[in-house]
């Protein structure tokens, strides 16, 4: 069994908002949702952390709430302007020791004010893009690697204004997080997780079918349009009717 893992700041515009809600709960399948919020919502089992400013360092906060009130072995992570499918919560870890991210995932652009033109197009990252909102894996190994960031970022010898890219579990590559330490320079947080993050692993999987990831005036990634553009695609269609409340039902997994 696993449990889905939701986050949001609550900043997400309508109808967006409540529609990946909606079409979060098809996906399911009847698997629980334990979603973590900055304002009360009514999905699954809610926890209210109550308004603060978005950031790297409240949102492990908000998943680590959440991993450790579930009580599956096997984490998903749900973001809150995601689309997914009961495939790809139907996925189960062959290992217990590394994070698995799916690769098979759709951009999708639905903004008012960046480009409302390209509003609909779907496009494909040009390189390997492993993103938390992906990630599936044992929830013992997501504590352990959350709460060694979280204990450093918070830690009294390190003081921080922001944190950007703090990085995916396992992902050691990027997981350099910049922050201002006392002496006001940027320092990594590597250094300070070295041991952590040499023994921590990360691979790959594909649905069949795309998640989508929906590109607006708010990601906290920033906005990002790829290529293979085009307006439509198979089993999705055309990403208006999907906001309009007429998305096809995520197929069912046996």
């Amino acid at each position: 069994m696993i449990t889905i893992i939701y986050y949001t700041e609550n900043r997400l515009s309508e109808p967006l908002f409540t529609q990946c809600q909606e079409l979060l709960k098809k996906a399911a399948n009847e698997r629980p949702i334990i979603s973590v919020s900055h304002k009360p919502i009514e999905l699954g089992t809610n926890i209210c952390i109550g308004e603060q400013k978005p950031c790297w360092l409240t949102l492990y906060k908000q998943i680590l709430l959440g991993a450790r009130l579930a009580d599956t072995k096997y984490i998903a992570m749900a973001e809150h302007d995601c689309v997914y499918t009961d495939e790809h919560f139907s996925f189960v870890p062959p290992r217990d020791d590394t994070f698995f991210y799916n690769e098979n995932v759709c951009l999708v652009q639905w903004a008012k004010n960046s480009h409302p033109e390209l509003n609909g197009m779907y496009s494909r990252y040009w390189t390997q893009r492993l993103a938390l909102s992906q990630l599936i894996c044992n929830r013992e190994i997501f504590i352990e690697s959350t709460k060694a960031k979280l204990d450093v970022l918070e830690g009294e010898d390190i003081k921080y204004k922001h944190i950007a890219n703090a990085g995916e579990p396992g992902v050691t590559n990027i997981t350099e997080a910049n922050k201002w330490a006392k002496s006001g320079r940027a320092v990594y947080l590597k250094k300070y997780l070295k041991d952590q993050l040499d023994k921590e692993k990360y691979d790959t999987f594909k649905t069949k079918i795309p998640n989508l990831d929906i590109r607006h005036d708010s990601n906290f990634t920033g906005p990002k349009r790829g290529i293979k553009r085009t307006y439509g695609i198979k089993h999705w269609g055309e990403f208006k009717n999907i906001i309009n409340g007429f998305a096809p039902v995520p197929e069912r997994q046996q």
